[in-house]
């Protein structure tokens, strides 16, 4: 059987960079099934599962050389999280979730995020330093084409150091779990170069707002990227499901 981290990562078809959002948020070491999780979810996430499509247990065990019981729990671990559905006799089902749902998520992320704001020490040299680096990170990638994987990496893990600063387990806990839930769409509202730019800039702005301790002002400055991300994803998501109307009626 294979149980390491490095065997999981050694799977084919898997990505390497698999995030890992229960360890950032301050979980040391990880269970089989949550870092089985964390790489179904990467697969979901780079597009090798389509939405709506069938996870079969029986291959991933296989893939991962373990048995099916880790599998299983790793599924639920993401069903949890609304990235899959378990229906009894019909299996595991990456979800597909209405552009309402997908709203109804970011709004509720958007809306938790002055919690967390507010309990940021700004006078924590070591955690300001740490965002100021991830802002400059941001700032390079958007300079590069084709950078956006990577440019998602960074605010990924951005988020979770502010999650990690608020210094509330459970708060951070909601949040990694709705961004796990919004991680697809924000990778649709950060398409664009154009919206990675922005986005830089919005950055920028809330941490330059943060040390000068206004807080409001830093707080609106998430809210407002959350809001552009969200509003480039419905309109993605709209304009994918006009072009599959459209070719229903072609056809």
């Amino acid at each position: 059987m294979m149980h390491s981290d490095a065997g999981l990562q050694a799977a084919s078809g898997v990505k390497a960079e698999a995030p890992r959002m229960r360890a950032r948020l301050g979980r040391q070491l990880m269970t089989l099934p949550e870092q089985i999780a964390e790489h179904i979810f990467a697969a979901i996430e780079h597009g090798e599962y389509a939405p709506g499509e069938r996870i079969r247990e029986e291959a991933l065990a296989e893939q991962f050389e373990v048995s099916r019981g880790p599998v299983r729990e790793a599924l639920r671990i993401l069903e949890k999280d609304s990235v899959v559905d378990i229906v009894p006799n019909r299996g595991a089902h990456v979800t597909q979730l209405a552009i309402k749902e997908v709203r109804d998520i970011f709004e509720i992320r958007r809306d938790l995020i002055g919690a967390m704001v507010r309990r940021l020490d700004r006078r924590n040299t070591s955690f300001i330093a740490s965002i100021a680096a991830g802002v400059r990170e941001l700032e390079t990638l958007v300079k590069e084409p084709g950078a956006g994987d990577a440019y998602l990496a960074v605010s990924d893990r951005l988020a979770c150091l502010l999650a990690e600063g608020a210094g509330n387990e459970r708060l951070a806990a909601i949040l990694g779990s709705l961004a796990r839930q919004t991680r697809r769409y924000s990778r649709l509202g950060l398409a664009t170069a154009a919206r990675r730019q922005q986005s830089a800039l919005t950055w920028r702005m809330f941490l330059k707002t943060l040390t000068a301790g206004e807080v409001g002002s830093a707080v609106a400055a998430l809210e407002s990227l959350i809001d552009a991300s969200m509003q480039e994803a419905v309109r993605q998501l709209q304009a994918a499901g006009n072009v599959a109307r459209t070719k229903d009626l072609l056809q």
